[in-house]
């Protein structure tokens, strides 16, 4: 008796079962039915229109204009997908300025002696290409229905890359690194100036600085090194500072960096032997402040 309800359930549902599968699934296609091409996401962003020849075109310069295209696959987020297309096109102009704008910060370096740093010329164009695309524009976009993908075209004109050429020149001829300079230690003791006058000619050829004259000029702007020894323990240890200024031709302060200097010889040495340690221990940690800072 128990087990009568147990076979009537799966006579019925086997019955469910055989009936459904009968049935035909929802949105299945009749036969000889043309399937419907998928639609593109992205086709109501704009007005429909066209292939414009400028999606082809690729780098386009005039005497007027530069001019290139960029792209992005649509994802259905009409924000997210222009900003990506612009900044595609946008991308693709910067590496045309580039060329530009190297080789222009090439040539002023050179004019001005090389200076620090010349060997970054190409990551500096890349942020001053960076600059000039803000005077760029997005001038036309287009959806290809067929690849999903947005186009967007983008121009800037030449008149006014020959402005941020003239900017780059007056901002490199007024960088530190390409100014002359006069190099003093007079308020260092008589007995270590000689060397610091010797690891400070050092410490500013390895940070590019071309221009020094040896007396002062009504142009030319001051470096000061100035070594003080604040602890001696004869013949083992001298502990100091170097302080290292830099003066305008005005004789405005424009930097200035204290640096610890430490000499230490574990057998007995001269005052002068531990002078020349602390002297080059001191440079040595000053050297890539200074660079960075001649750099602007």
């Amino acid at each position: 008796m128990h087990s009568l309800p147990r076979v009537i359930f799966s006579v019925v549902a086997l019955a469910v079962t055989a009936s459904c599968a009968a049935l035909p699934l929802p949105g299945a296609l009749s036969s000889g039915a043309k399937p419907v091409p998928a639609r593109c996401v992205c086709d109501t962003y704009f007005e429909p229109s066209p292939r414009p020849a400028w999606v082809n075109a690729g780098d386009t310069v005039t005497s007027q204009t530069y001019q290139t295209s960029g792209t992005s696959q649509c994802t259905g987020l009409q924000n997210i997908d222009v900003n990506k297309a612009d900044l595609s096109a946008r991308s693709k102009l910067a590496r045309i300025l580039n060329t530009q704008v190297s080789s222009r910060i090439t040539d002023t370096r050179t004019s001005y002696g090389g200076g620090v740093g010349a060997s970054k010329a190409s990551i500096q164009s890349s942020l001053v290409s960076q600059g000039v695309l803000e005077n760029s524009r997005i001038t036309d976009r287009w959806v290809d229905s067929t690849s999903c993908r947005i186009y967007a075209r983008v121009q800037i004109a030449t008149r006014q890359i020959e402005a941020s050429k003239q900017k780059i020149a007056k901002a490199e001829a007024a960088r530190l690194g390409n100014q002359t300079y006069y190099v003093n230690t007079q308020d260092t003791d008589p007995a270590y100036r000689a060397l610091l006058d010797s690891a400070a000619g050092q410490v500013l050829s390895e940070v590019g600085i071309r221009k020094i004259v040896p007396s002062p000029a009504p142009s030319a702007h001051q470096i000061k090194f100035t070594f003080q020894v604040t602890q001696l323990d004869m013949g083992t240890a001298m502990r100091g500072e170097l302080r290292t200024q830099i003066i305008a031709p005005n004789q405005t302060p424009i930097w200035q960096q204290v640096t610890p200097a430490k000499g230490v010889s574990f057998s007995q040495a001269s005052q002068a032997a531990l002078a020349a340690k602390a002297i080059r221990s001191a440079m040595r940690s000053l050297t890539p402040i200074l660079r960075e800072r001649l750099e602007k």
